[in-house]
């Protein structure tokens, strides 16, 4: 990846335990951001917090946080700034899904899926504003999908309605948070193999009839290659890009 100018910046990122999360964390880190990471399992943020130390000479601070709660997201930010003195980058990537039928769907379901991948988003965002308004100047990346564009066979309407919504809301902050020098984009990724897509490319059928055909490239992603295009647009090289969102999906969305 190409080395980002981001030496001293603060970035807070979201459902960094794991996944795509980590590698947002391994992406700044090597650009030169301290990072604080949030997620539930502090056991893994901890393990992470010691890699990004050890190979990037930053500071990571991990802070155990349920997303799903004002409370903890409130605090997530108190200690940023507590320990940092500020915030200049968030990455909402905290995000999950619940696959079933429609009528079978919960209301339950339905809550937990919003609070998780959109709700959480909307709250990090507006304390990290606290924080940005005051020095004129911040970041904030949100973290959707290409299914925030489109349904697909999978049942799971909560996910494709949260990450739509997370679309939309990052056209509106950018035109809120615009005049205070605040530049909101997003991220819409295609098929990672993370742990949370394994059981798709792991299913022949899935992975033949799905994903393959609308792939233009002549191969699949590998995990660590989402780490520059938020890099980039946290950096200076995008400094008049905001209310966008970058789809980085092999050409999924092409087609």
């Amino acid at each position: 990846m190409k080395r980002y100018d981001l030496n001293g910046k603060v970035t807070i990122i979201t459902g960094a335990s794991a996944g795509l999360g980590e590698q947002f964390a391994h992406g700044f880190a090597e650009s030169g951001s301290n990072i604080v990471l949030a997620a539930r399992r502090m056991n893994l943020l901890e393990e992470i917090a010691k890699t990004l130390e050890k190979e990037y000479d930053v500071r990571a601070l991990p802070i155990q946080t349920d997303v799903k709660e004002e409370e903890d997201i409130i605090a997530l930010v108190e200690s940023a700034v507590n320990e940092f003195g500020t915030v200049d980058v968030l990455v909402n990537n905290a995000g999950m899904y619940i696959v079933k039928p429609l009528i079978e769907q919960t209301l339950d379901d339905w809550h937990t899926v919003m609070d998780v991948n959109l709700t959480s988003a909307f709250l990090a965002s507006r304390e990290v504003a606290r924080v940005m308004i005051q020095k004129e100047e911040g970041v904030i990346i949100n973290i959707t999908s290409t299914f925030g564009f489109r349904g697909t066979r999978f049942p799971e309407v909560g996910y494709y309605t949260s990450k739509g919504g997370m679309i939309t809301m990052t056209r509106a902050l950018a035109i809120e948070l615009g005049k205070h020098n605040i530049r909101v984009n997003a991220i819409a990724p295609g098929f990672f193999p993370t742990s949370m897509s394994a059981e798709a490319f792991n299913d022949d059928a899935i992975r033949t009839q799905m994903i393959e055909p609308r792939t233009a490239l002549p191969m699949f992603a590998q995990n660590e290659w989402i780490r520059g295009a938020a890099c980039f647009l946290a950096s200076e090289d995008a400094r008049y890009i905001t209310g966008q969102t970058l789809a980085v999906d092999g050409g999924y969305l092409a087609y």
